[in-house]
Order: C-alpha cells, then structure tokens, then sequence
C-alpha cells in the first residue's frame, strides 16, 4: 500500500511539472539563423525582444508571455 502510495506521489509531481513546461513554453531565437530583421521586435506586444550586442534579436524571458507571435512572422524560422 505505501509503495503504491510513493507511485501515485511520483507520478503527480512529474505529471505536474510536466504539464507546466507544456503550457509554459521558453522561446529561444538561434542567432546562426536570425537575419536580424527586426519583425519580431516589432510584433511582439510585451516589448520582450531586442536586438542584443551582437545585432541578433534576444527574448526577455521575463517579460515574454509566450503569444508565438515572434515565431509566425520570423522569415527564417529562427524563434522555437
């Protein structure tokens, strides 16, 4: 019965964290293929994106609400 009980435990955190990096995505911009463009600055509605030191956008994952609207207009598919 406490194995059991440890089991159904376990499998509740995992399925908690799990589910919450599922419906809390991290954006991330791969600078081999940003062409810094720009777009996504412009689109993003939180102002998260910006042009780092060396000309390639870089998200703000604080200020980041995870609409994908950087990831639609990339012209490079650069945003995942």
């Amino acid at each position: 019965m406490k194995r059991r009980l440890i089991y159904l435990i376990l499998l509740g955190i995992l399925l908690y964290f799990g589910c919450e990096k599922l419906s809390n995505p991290e954006y991330n911009i791969d600078t081999s293929a940003c062409n810094s463009c720009g777009e996504c600055i412009q689109i993003c509605p939180m102002d998260a994106i910006e042009f780092g030191p060396d000309g390639k956008a870089v998200i703000d994952q604080t200020k980041c609400n995870q609409c994908g609207k950087c990831i639609t207009i990339c012209p490079k598919d650069a945003i995942h």
